[in-house]
């Protein structure tokens, strides 16, 4: 019996690398809150009262008076990532050493670490500016970009966000779109130093940055925001190359990372968020077998907003879910822990719904 060998001289000593681009989603955060050594951190926030008409009689002239609490907003680091790879000593030296574990961990890094977390980012602040309801699905067009981006910038100056440091995020449809505006063209700042990270100009102090499609969500067109408002920790990022680990001839690539993203309740209001439709917020959804086609599904946050629920959805793919769509044929989750039977499904959607059954957020996870 024959066999072909792929050897190296049918190979060229260069790889034939794809495009790839560093982080961008780090121009939104703030590092202003320590998570190391911690999976929770609680966020404290004093309230105001309102103002009234002081009066010149009574014992309570100036009003009467409330006791100040304290608001709490408790986030939990609740991502935990990782990856694996093996490249076979044999493979290596019959490719002419290009098939190199060091190089191989870098790509592995910028194509699909770096995009995983700008597109965990984006979504985030896109949902918790939906829920608050900085949104607008107004169709874009060479006509009205800038006047949409000025009508976003509006929104923020009236929730008293300051002017300097918002950063704009926009898709290069949208881009394309500004620069045919020509109100832009003859307001918009710009010159060679703001290129990087992909910065096209500058408004009124806020820089506008292009961002490939894969990374927004879907129907993005811009999404404006300040890094006050949201923090990311990456509270592990462990690589690891073992060489001649047991049972391999060859090197064994290992990657985990654990990291979340938080919008602070008290700054949530200086996102803003333009694009086709409105985005759910995102379910951490992770499953252990726990016996033969049961699994156990854990979600984090672990309990669901107040008035919603938990419903699940088995299938070979995603499910898709749209917001303010109402589910319907879908199964209730009792509550995070819960086991499921999965029998020959490979997928769990797992969606929050209100009481009319609309989603809020979605997550989905592969079967283990």
């Amino acid at each position: 019996m024959s066999e072909t060998r792929n050897l190296a001289s049918k190979y060229a000593k260069k790889v034939d690398e794809r495009f790839s681009r560093e982080s961008q989603a780090m121009l939104a955060l703030n590092n202003d809150y320590s998570f190391t050594g911690v999976r929770t951190v609680n966020v404290y926030s004093i309230p105001t009262v309102a103002m009234t008409d002081y009066s010149r009689s009574g014992s309570n002239r100036y009003g009467t008076p409330n006791d100040l609490t304290r608001n709490i907003q408790t986030m939990t680091v609740g991502r935990d990532r990782a990856f694996t790879f093996i490249i076979d000593k044999g493979d290596r030296s019959q490719s002419q050493m290009v098939m190199d574990a060091g190089k191989a961990l870098a790509r592995q890094l910028k194509e699909v670490w770096v995009p995983e977390f700008d597109a965990y980012v984006f979504r985030k602040l896109a949902a918790e500016a939906t829920a608050r309801g900085n949104v607008s699905t107004t169709a874009v067009t060479k006509s009205n970009a800038y006047e949409m981006f000025l009508q976003g910038m509006e929104a923020l100056g009236n929730k008293n966000v300051p002017d300097k440091g918002r950063v704009a995020f926009c898709s290069y449809k949208f881009a394309n779109f500004l620069k045919q505006d020509p109100a832009f063209m003859k307001y918009g700042d710009t010159s060679q130093d703001m290129l990087i990270r992909g910065v096209i100009g500058e408004v009124d102090g806020c820089k506008i940055v292009k961002v490939p499609s894969s990374r927004l969500p879907n129907g993005c067109a811009f999404l404006l925001t300040h890094p006050m408002a949201a923090t990311a920790p990456k509270q592990l990022e462990e690589y690891k190359t073992h060489d001649n680990p047991p049972g391999i001839s060859g090197y064994l690539v290992e990657g985990r990372v654990v990291y979340d993203c938080f919008v602070l309740e008290e700054k949530a209001d200086a996102i803003y968020y333009h694009g086709s439709q409105e985005v759910l917020r995102q379910l951490n959804v992770t499953t252990a077998q726990t016996g033969d086609g049961v699994v156990t599904v854990l979600l984090n946050p672990g309990a669901p907003e107040d008035g919603c629920t938990w419903v699940y959805k088995l299938g070979t793919a995603v499910q898709t879910v749209t917001y303010g769509t109402a589910l319907s044929g879908w199964t209730t989750l009792s509550a995070s822990g819960a086991e499921v039977t999965v029998g020959s499904n490979t997928v769990i959607t797992v969606a929050e719904i209100d009481a009319a059954s609309k989603p809020k957020a979605v997550g989905s996870a592969k079967v283990a």
